[in-house]
């Protein structure tokens, strides 16, 4: 059933709890959902952080577990939009694509580009990490308003191909 429908009482009652005990663990449905949904792709991030090969592969290997995370519970996320994706869940995915993409850069601080201007160092991988982020939670918003159709596989790659390359020169 969609997210907004759902009540604590419901969740409470569904998982034998009270509300009172549903409160000690999470303001919100939604709020819960983002935290269970997010510990699911923690796992995913960690792989990211640890990825052998070139940055390309390791964006690869992100990118389509991520795609394959959202396909394996693709009913889930498309309950959880209204029209978007309801907030807590949104700013999960933002959170975790923007940490990942921030390690990288710690890593990797060579592949970032160094435009004329007064933001520099982690002012500037921080701004990057967050329009990579915003960009890649907006990709799979718009697959989802299309039901998520299709192949995530594709859908990755379609996503790899807008990416800007500078992000895996050189590592």
């Amino acid at each position: 059933m969609p997210l907004s429908d759902v009540s604590v009482t419901d969740a409470a009652r569904a998982a034998g709890i009270s509300r009172d005990t549903f409160y000690r663990h999470a303001p919100s449905v939604a709020d819960l959902l983002a935290a269970a949904l997010g510990a699911e792709l923690d796992a995913a991030v960690a792989d990211f952080a640890a990825a052998p090969g070139t940055g390309r592969e390791r964006f690869e290997t992100a990118e389509h577990a991520l795609f394959a995370h959202i396909a394996g519970r693709r009913a889930v996320y498309l309950h959880a939009m209204s029209p978007r994706l309801a907030s807590p869940v949104r700013v999960m995915l933002l959170e975790r694509v923007e940490v990942s993409l921030r390690g990288y850069l710690a890593e990797h601080p060579e592949v970032a580009p160094e435009p004329d201007g007064a933001l520099t160092g982690d002012a500037l991988y921080d701004l990057y990490a967050a329009y990579g982020a915003a960009g890649t939670v907006g990709a799979i918003e718009h697959w989802l308003l299309g039901g998520a159709a299709g192949d995530p596989d594709a859908v990755a790659r379609g996503v790899l191909a807008v990416s800007a390359p500078w992000w895996w020169r050189g590592a």
